[in-house]
């Protein structure tokens, strides 16, 4: 999720401002409303996944991020890139706080420490990554490229989903 996040949210404001011209000024107000989908949502998520359960909000944020893709191909324009960013937001909020909170169930206190930094460092490692690669991705290819580049990510979490239910069988 994160990195899905990481690559539209860095390849967004390069697209909307080298390849349609929109100002700095325009490109920052659609990263400020990204930025509110990200965090504002934290305020309701904990009590979602209590609702619901982890899985059905990691499903629902992988929803909202193939729904912000198909927004990024079919509407090229400034709302379109922004609604686009906020659903981004959101998308990456439940993945990223029902995979972390989902994180403190699977190991025992000795391996906390473990487990937590192994996951931050696949989580930043990737996210870096991502950042850099969405620059590359967009400049060789085109935008559309960038957003089918996430797909697989998103397939990668469901594929886990499944494992982890087939396991727990």
């Amino acid at each position: 999720g994160y990195t899905t996040m990481s690559t539209l949210m860095t390849a967004t404001p390069i697209h909307m401002n080298m390849m349609h011209g929109f100002t700095i000024f325009s490109t920052g107000i659609v990263l400020q409303m990204h930025v509110v989908g990200m965090f504002l949502p934290s305020l309701i998520t904990g009590d979602l996944i209590k609702t619901f359960g982890h899985k059905k909000i990691i499903y629902t944020g992988i929803l909202i991020l193939l729904i912000t893709i198909f927004i990024h191909f079919n509407y090229e324009t400034y709302y379109g890139f922004m609604i686009g960013l906020i659903l981004l937001g959101i998308g990456w909020n439940f993945l990223y706080i029902s995979g972390t909170s989902l994180l403190v169930t699977t190991y025992n206190e000795q391996e906390k420490f473990k487990a937590q930094g192994f996951n931050d460092l696949l989580v930043f490692s990737s996210m870096a990554v991502a950042s850099l690669s969405a620059g590359i991705l967009i400049s060789l290819a085109s935008w559309k490229t960038v957003n089918l580049f996430c797909i697989p990510f998103l397939i990668l979490i469901i594929a886990s989903i499944i494992n982890a239910d087939r396991k727990t069988r």
